[in-house]
Parts: structure tokens; C-alpha cells; sequence
């Protein structure tokens, strides 16, 4: 299993790190389908994964030349610590009201699908462009953020780059750099979460090396290939793995059921 569970965070991490969707967004639902490990394991590897991808692209963008204004960054991934204890916390409430693990599967696909087709949606939105300077702003737009992140367990990014892309008037390249960040904080917030109210000894720790070797090489492979490949390049790939996942989530619900 942790071969398996290697194979997919390698490649989920090396399309997030290029489009910015942290890899959860790929792992939550595949690992989901897979069936091995209850709602809450699933949770702590996929964060997991997504810290050690997120540590090692960001610092490959940034030796590539990558542009971060450094005070957007802070408030929005301040907010999205916020986010991200508040996502937890609540997967923990839903886990405790519903006796079935699966009722609170089907809510986190359903929410997916809803703001993954949101995204698709926004992204294609080329007139909605503002830059917002607010502090309060960032740090409330870093709070939405950060709870779906932690919350539906998907990494973020799939609302990351196209909010970040209207309010603060970002490339999708850009976008993608900042979405990492944020995501990187807000997925901290959730493993400290998780220790503080579980404890880290309830979950399969055997698995986490192949978590971590899997995301960490993924994330510089993707953070390569980023630098290579071209704006409307990236775009069509966010698309297209936004859309993949959409499907991926229709059929994990309609198995649900």
C-alpha cells in the first residue's frame, strides 16, 4: 500500500506543483477510492503530502526567478491558518454527529464538485480582474481559503488560482505561486489541528515516509516543469485536471450511494 500510495502522491504532487493545486486535490478522492484508510487518515496524508510539496516547489519557484510580493502572501496565508484550523475542526464535528464515515465522504465530494465546477467557471473569466490592497480583505479572503482547503481535504488551489487570479489581477503562473504558499499554511494549521485533537499515534505513521519522499520529489519535479511550460499551458492543464477530478468525485459519490 505505501507503493501504491507512493505512485499516487508522486504524480498528483508533480501536476500540483505545476498548476497549483497542492496534490490534494488528486489524492482525497483517489485514496477515497481506493478504501484502505478511514476519512481522517486520508486527511493527515494528503496534508502531509502537500507540506512537503508545497516547502520544496515554493523554494524551487523562487530560485527560478519566480516574483512573490512577500505582504500579500503573509495576510492572505495568516487568514489561511485561520481557514485551516476552522476546516478541520469542522470535518471533526461532522465525524462525530454522523455515525457512518460515509455520509461524511459524500458531503466532502459533493462540495468538491460544487467548487471545482466554480473554478472552471472563474478561470475562464479573463474581464474579472481587480487588485485588492485591503489588508482586512486579504486575510478574510485567506480564511475562505484556508477552511475549503482543509476542510474537503483537496489542497486549495482549485478556488486558490482563480480568486487569487480576479482579486490581485495574477497570470496563472503567478497565481500558482501564491496558491502554494497559502497552501502550504493552511495545511500546517491542519496537522497541528489534527495532533492537538487526535493525536498523531492514531494515524498509520508506517505510510508517512512514502508521503513525504513522494510529495517532496514531486514537488520539484512540477516546480521544473512549471518554469518550462507556457501560460496557456498551465491553463489547459488546470482545466483538464479540474475536470478529471470533477469525474473522479461524480464516481466516487455514485459508489456511495
Amino acid at each position: 500500500m505505501g507503493i501504491i500510495y507512493f505512485i499516487v502522491i508522486f504524480f498528483a504532487c508533480v501536476l500540483g506543483a505545476i498548476v497549483g493545486l497542492g496534490g490534494g486535490v488528486f489524492i482525497r478522492p483517489i485514496f477515497d477510492a481506493i478504501g484502505y484508510h478511514y476519512v481522517l487518515d486520508i486527511a493527515f496524508f494528503s496534508s502531509s503530502a502537500i507540506l512537503a510539496m508545497a516547502v520544496v516547489s515554493t523554494i524551487k519557484k523562487v530560485r527560478d526567478g519566480t516574483k512573490i510580493d512577500v505582504k500579500i502572501a503573509l495576510f492572505v496565508s495568516l487568514g489561511a491558518v485561520i481557514g485551516g484550523t476552522l476546516g478541520n475542526l469542522l470535518l471533526e464535528h461532522l465525524l462525530s454527529i454522523f455515525a457512518a464515515e460515509a455520509m461524511v465522504q459524500y458531503v466532502q465530494i459533493v462540495a468538491t464538485i460544487i467548487v471545482l465546477s466554480l473554478s472552471l467557471i472563474l478561470t475562464s473569466k479573463n474581464n474579472l480582474r481587480y487588485e485588492l490592497k485591503n489588508k482586512a480583505y486579504c486575510v478574510a479572503l485567506g480564511v475562505l481559503l484556508g477552511s475549503i482547503a482543509a476542510f474537503l481535504g483537496i489542497g486549495g488551489g482549485p478556488i486558490n488560482v482563480p480568486l487569487l487570479m480576479i482579486f490581485f489581477g495574477l497570470s496563472i503562473k503567478d497565481a500558482t505561486a501564491y496558491s502554494i504558499v497559502i497552501i502550504f499554511f493552511s495545511h500546517l494549521s491542519r496537522i497541528v489541528t489534527l495532533g492537538a485533537t487526535v493525536g498523531y499515534l492514531y494515524f498509520d505513521l508506517s505510510i508517512l515516509p512514502f508521503v513525504i519522499v513522494a510529495a517532496a520529489v514531486g514537488g520539484l519535479v512540477g516546480a521544473r516543469l512549471s518554469k518550462i511550460f507556457s501560460e496557456k499551458m498551465v491553463k489547459r492543464l488546470f482545466q483538464g485536471a479540474i475536470s478529471a477530478v470533477i469525474l473522479l468525485n461524480i464516481a466516487n459519490g455514485l459508489f456511495l450511494i
